[in-house]
């Protein structure tokens, strides 16, 4: 079965519905953006994998990072065998989701920073770009 539906099929089954000229047309462009998206869902989630240890770390992060690290290791010396345990798994946890969210933001920002760029070539904005 083939999910692939042109512009004419979808004014077929609106005329055979019933269903308004305009309708059809908001109804096709949102199952095209619904498309575009997931399509560059799997172009981001490939530039991530190929390119993600390039992503430059700002001074803001480098800095949180070796205050998160400092009190971790403070806390993780007070602590019992159990505890300390309890504290790592805790941290892959909390890990884990930390890289899942860095991943969304990352594919919603690929997928605003295409839509900007169409817009600009849109907008006839490219036609003052150099090639």
């Amino acid at each position: 079965m083939s999910t692939m539906v042109t512009a004419y099929k979808i004014a077929e089954i609106a005329k055979s519905h019933r269903v308004s000229l305009d309708y059809a047309l908001e109804f096709g462009a949102a199952c095209y953006d619904a498309g575009m998206v997931e399509v560059l869902k799997g172009v981001a989630i490939e530039v991530l994998a190929r390119e993600g240890s390039n992503i430059v770390t700002s001074k803001y992060t480098k800095e949180k990072r070796s205050i998160i690290e400092k009190k971790y290791k403070a806390l993780k010396n007070v602590l019992n065998e159990e505890e300390k345990q309890l504290l790592e798994d805790f941290n892959d946890e909390f890990h884990d989701l930390v890289y899942a969210e860095a991943e969304n933001y990352f594919i919603e920002g690929f997928i605003q920073g295409y839509r900007y760029l169409k817009l600009l070539s849109y907008s006839g904005y490219a036609d003052y770009m150099e090639e």
